[in-house]
């Protein structure tokens, strides 16, 4: 299991036809920060897929609780790939769908170097 680490935006449904058929996507939105090709920091949202089960938990609410604080959302990938040839992954809730309890350790300070 991997653990996503960022601010909750809170949850959002989106939906989305391909040919005949239309698909309801139950996310998690978590507002990340990442370094670009140049070193740069960006944020960006990240989409947390939630599975039938997890919706039928109530995960989407209780998610909604979280909007706007710093969480570590469990997460697996999931690869795919379309017929038309592109491909790509999704991120998808893990475990039991509830924010982990991780506590950051902040980074090491140099110790002062005394003149003298």
């Amino acid at each position: 299991m991997l653990a996503l680490v960022g601010l909750c935006r809170g949850f959002h449904t989106n939906t989305r036809t391909v040919g005949q058929n239309t698909f309801v996507d139950n996310s998690v939105l978590v507002e990340v920060e990442q370094p670009n090709q140049y070193g740069l920091v960006e944020t960006k949202t990240i989409a947390v897929k939630l599975s039938k089960r997890h919706m039928e938990l109530g995960m989407n609410n209780m998610w909604n609780q979280y909007n706007g604080k710093q969480v570590s959302v469990p997460v697996f990938v999931s690869a795919w790939a379309s017929k038309s040839g592109s491909a790509g992954f999704d991120f998808w809730l893990s475990g039991d769908g509830k924010p982990l309890n991780l506590q950051l350790a902040p980074a090491p300070v140099a110790p002062a170097k005394v003149a003298g």
